[in-house]
């Protein structure tokens, strides 16, 4: 065998110093592309986030609220009927708008009913009275926005109840079922430990909407949590049993 060669020499490789800075700036180079790059992604996933936050679906309300003002009548029509229709629609945009918006859909309700009156023919006697009923208790109606209490909510059911035996006819079913929704939203609120006076309210109200086990229940309940005196007993039991 041949013998291996044993004067082989290590090669190292030197680099000039004009190499040495090259190379330096390149690697400057790699890192500020890297920089720019990582701002890029940013920017766009903060783009992209803003842009989804822009498309969040809009309020229930205020989808209502389009769907029914687009349609209203023309104010200036001297039809009687789109009046009508125009309350209607005004009556809806209060329960079921924006809270926001009650006061201007009670106004415009408020309106359309002297249009209405103003024009003098196209609906018979009763109707016209019925309506007017409606405009006046529902622009009574306190507030019913999320942070109402039960003393509101009473009230709200109060009128509803009123509505529905004195509104027109069609719309009573609506009514009764506004006025439940009101009073149980009131329990919820009080967990059914009412005042005496509210007691009274809640009795009576349900009774007004014909729903005896309702009232019958609330006053069991009142005699359960607060052991009333005798005279109150008296009477809430004359209103249930009247």
């Amino acid at each position: 065998m041949k013998k291996q060669n044993k004067n082989i020499k290590n090669v190292r490789v030197v680099h000039s110093t004009s190499q040495k800075i090259w190379g330096g700036l390149a690697l400057c180079a790699l890192f500020v592309c890297g920089i720019m790059v990582g701002i890029g992604l940013v920017k766009k996933n903060v783009a992209d986030t803003q842009g989804g936050q822009a498309e969040q679906p809009k309020q229930a309300c205020a989808v209502v609220e389009e769907i029914q003002l687009g349609w209203l009548n023309d104010e200036r029509n001297s039809n009687v009927a789109a009046h009508k229709d125009n309350i209607k629609i005004y009556e809806t945009l209060f329960q079921h708008g924006c809270p926001e918006n009650k006061q201007k859909y009670r106004d415009a309700i408020a309106r359309e009913m002297q249009i209405l009156d103003s024009l003098n023919g196209g609906l018979d006697e009763d109707a016209s009275t019925c309506e007017q009923i409606e405009a006046s208790l529902l622009g009574r109606l306190p507030d019913g926005t999320v942070y109402s209490g039960a003393d509101e909510r009473i009230e709200r059911a109060k009128i509803y109840a009123n509505l529905s035996e004195r509104g027109c006819p069609e719309n009573k079913e609506k009514y009764v079922a506004l006025a439940t929704q009101e009073l149980e939203i009131a329990r919820a609120l009080e967990d059914d430990e009412f005042s005496n006076d509210e007691t009274i309210e809640v009795v009576e109200t349900y009774k007004r909407l014909n729903m005896q086990a309702a009232a019958q229940e609330v006053f069991d309940m009142a005699k359960k949590l607060t052991d009333p005196a005798i005279d109150f007993i008296i009477e809430v039991e004359k209103i249930i049993n009247q």
